[in-house]
């Protein structure tokens, strides 16, 4: 009779896991795996139960005054025995029985589990047609006309220059040009009188003195000297409620157009150089949630999200045209058989997304576990597996900010360690990841990297948490620690260059914002680097 039971059991869950049709999503094999898990526990509790209910009763048949359970339990645990046995006709407790019942439970269920899950690390899910909501629409239009956002100025003090980079950044008059850090020589903090994080910074390529920063709640900067002085500016009617916060964390720049991305799903635009601004209206078939947007010229823009569409607008957002035949969930259910390591384990997002001057895009899993590429003219992401076990921090592009034309990429992982590519392939289907990523020499101290970039193809800067900045002279091989950022209670998390590499910035939590002016250094160090690459071509 239990073993009846027990079949019929097994046969139920067996049916759970069986469904006619193999078309499921990696989505659908995760919550199969879920259901498994669940459905496991619940049969092993069954099989015990079957199990030791018959044993227990057999146990202590004909026994007069048997203890219960629990004192079975415990006298099972002690070595002793019930009432009137002797050692000769001694029999297991009810504990050991049930013990044993539930282990030889556990282990079926746990086999079933197993047989009916076939998406584990090494074992990919074959490839499934690609179901209707994971093909990104070829066109999106504007649910409704852009709403004018009036801008007001909110005064914090101009920006105080602090020589040196001491974390108590009070807002003292600023000292003397004497006293200040000479430029070129090292990282200059500028005190935005704020302790929120900053997420983006873009200088206007057409205007070098004309720049945005923004933040965390709102944070919205606009500087028209080149940086040296910067004012805090707000929006009046973004959200409907008041309750409603939102995160700035793209910016972006070219002449007239500005672009600003925000958490919720905003986006807004300014036509003007940032003197009005409008709230653009995204289509609910969106897919994902918006994370890089890039100016391209007037009343154009390219914005990539965080399912993997990428789109592009030619009329200041009122539509937009896609780029991509499917999102990166579509791409791992077409070729995770391929042996992408991690890609059954895809979140359905990714937790950054970079793009090179050329339109490439590099973008790195949630949980860290590969990485996607997307080249122009492809019709799908391309998935990578990683290097090691270590799981993936942040990646980017090798592009020098003086236009020098540099190959490969670079990628740091959990733990402090930094890797790169400097040659091109690392982003085709069939490339190993091993075979084009080597580590540099870097002794971080277990503190990870979050961002890079290269100012000349020779020098580079690295920064992460706890402030850390480091430098490279040789092109990233090896790195060494710049003390500049020794006393920042702050993490780092943007490194970017403009004018050609001669200007430096560093931005990060706690409203730090560092500044280096490179002045003639760029210049010098671009011109030397030329004339070694000439003499080398020409011996």
């Amino acid at each position: 009779m239990a073993h009846g039971n027990v079949a019929t059991v097994l046969d139920a869950v067996r049916g759970v896991f069986a469904p006619e049709s193999r078309g499921i999503t990696i989505a659908a094999a995760r919550t199969r795996r879920r259901r498994a898990l669940i459905a496991g526990t619940i049969g092993a509790m069954s099989v015990a139960s079957l199990w030791a209910s018959p044993a227990w009763m057999q146990t202590n048949q004909g026994a007069a005054g048997h203890p219960s359970l629990r004192d079975g339990l415990k006298d099972a645990a002690a070595g002793r025995v019930g009432p009137g046995s002797s050692p000769g006709n001694q029999r297991p407790g009810s504990g050991t029985w049930a013990g044993q019942a539930f282990l030889f439970g556990l282990a079926g269920a746990s086999l079933l589990v197993r047989r009916t899950t076939k998406c584990h690390r090494d074992v990919h899910c074959p490839a499934l047609p690609v179901q209707d909501s994971e093909i990104p629409p070829d066109e999106l239009e504007a649910p409704e006309a852009p709403e004018a956002c009036p801008e007001i100025e909110v005064r914090r003090g101009d920006l105080v220059r602090v020589a040196g980079l001491a974390a108590a950044a009070s807002l003292g008059p600023a000292p003397a040009r004497s006293e200040q850090v000479p430029d070129g020589q090292a990282w200059v903090q500028y005190d935005l009188n704020t302790g929120e994080v900053l997420y983006d910074i873009d200088f206007d390529p057409l205007d070098k003195n004309h720049g945005f920063v923004v933040g965390a709640r709102g944070l919205f900067y606009e500087t028209k000297d080149g940086g040296k002085r910067w004012v805090s500016r707000s929006f009046a009617n973004l959200g409907k409620s008041e309750d409603v916060t939102y995160r700035f964390q793209n910016v972006a720049v070219l002449g007239n157009d500005v672009w600003i991305l925000g958490k919720p799903p905003l986006l807004l635009h300014s036509k003007d150089a940032g003197k009005s601004w409008k709230k653009v209206p995204l289509s609910k078939k969106l897919p994902g949630e918006p994370k890089v947007i890039t100016a391209l010229g007037k009343s154009k823009a390219e914005m990539a999200t965080s399912s993997g569409a990428v789109y592009v607008t030619e009329n200041d957002g009122k539509n937009w045209k896609s780029l991509v035949s499917e999102t990166v969930d579509a791409t791992l259910n077409r070729v995770s058989s391929s042996g992408t390591s991690g890609a059954s384990y895809f979140t359905g997002s990714v937790k950054s997304i970079k793009r090179s001057a050329d339109g490439r895009y590099l973008a790195v899993a949630q949980r860290g576990n590969f990485y996607l590429s997307f080249s122009p003219g492809g019709e799908r992401w391309l998935p990578h597996s990683r290097i090691s076990a270590r799981r993936i921090q942040a990646m980017g592009f090798r592009q020098p900010a003086d236009g020098s034309k540099e190959a490969g990429a670079w990628m740091s992982l959990n733990g402090g360690y930094l890797t790169q590519s400097d040659k091109e392939g690392y982003d085709e289907l069939t490339a190993d990841s091993k075979e084009f990523f080597k580590y540099a020499e870097i002794r971080s101290g277990g503190i990870g990297i979050i961002d890079l970039a290269y100012r000349t193809p020779q020098e580079g800067y690295a920064a992460g948490g706890s402030g850390v900045i480091y430098q490279t002279k040789d092109g990233g091989k090896t790195w060494q620690f710049d003390p500049s950022g020794t006393d920042l209670p702050c993490n780092l998390y943007n490194v970017k260059f403009f004018q050609g590499g001669k200007v430096g910035y560093m931005i990060g939590s706690a409203g730090v914002l560092l500044r280096r002016n490179f002045g003639e250094e760029a210049s010098t160090d671009a011109s030397a680097s030329a004339g070694a690459s000439a003499r080398a071509s020409s011996a």
